[in-house]
């Protein structure tokens, strides 16, 4: 049996502040993944549709032009859940850390939660998160209304439980939390 880390004199528990911002550290990255493949699942699903909406010998160039866009658009879907996948994991371990009185956790979260703050308010007042419509699209394509949904409620959900998190470690019942974890100079 191990016994717990040493408080330095801090004998108190864990501010709820500092919980709170561990379970948005846990919970909100993996949430964000989810809505993103689900955004890939409904763009994949219209370009599908709109490539299979031909007839005759027009039919085959539209498969064969669809095949030509599934790949690149696989890759870079993978591409970028592996990497979501990779930062929620960095997140949770921070979070665990951060939640444990680490203070440099603490100052490498409030970091990646302003950056991803910035760029979630950036998303929502361009538009088109995923900066699809900065390449070329077809001018018969359309986006899905869902997609947009799905785009915009998930900058929406990040930058809120961002703008939470930030103050919530820095509350003056986290600070002494902390201060107070802390190893003795």
């Amino acid at each position: 049996m191990t016994s717990p880390p040493p408080s330095y004199g801090f004998t108190r528990r864990r501010p709820a502040a500092v919980e709170i911002a561990f379970w948005i550290a846990v919970v909100v990255p993996p949430l964000a993944t989810v809505l993103n493949v689900a955004a890939f699942v409904v763009v994949k699903r219209a370009v599908d549709d709109v490539f299979g909406t031909t007839g005759g010998d027009a039919q085959a160039s539209m498969y064969e032009l669809r095949d030509k866009v599934n790949g690149p658009l696989l890759g870079l879907f993978l591409f970028f859940t592996a990497l979501y996948l990779l930062l929620s994991g960095l997140w949770i371990l921070l979070g665990l850390k951060m939640r444990g009185g680490r203070h440099w956790a603490r100052i490498t979260l409030t970091v990646f939660a302003s950056l991803w703050a910035l760029s979630s308010l950036v998303a929502l007042i361009r538009g088109d998160t995923q900066g699809f419509t900065t390449g070329y699209i077809p001018p018969f394509f359309e986006f899905p209304s869902s997609y947009l949904v799905l785009d915009y409620t998930r900058s929406a959900l990040d930058l809120v439980a961002m703008a939470a998190f930030i103050p919530l470690v820095f509350l003056r019942r986290s600070n002494q939390y902390f201060t107070a974890r802390r190893p003795p100079a």
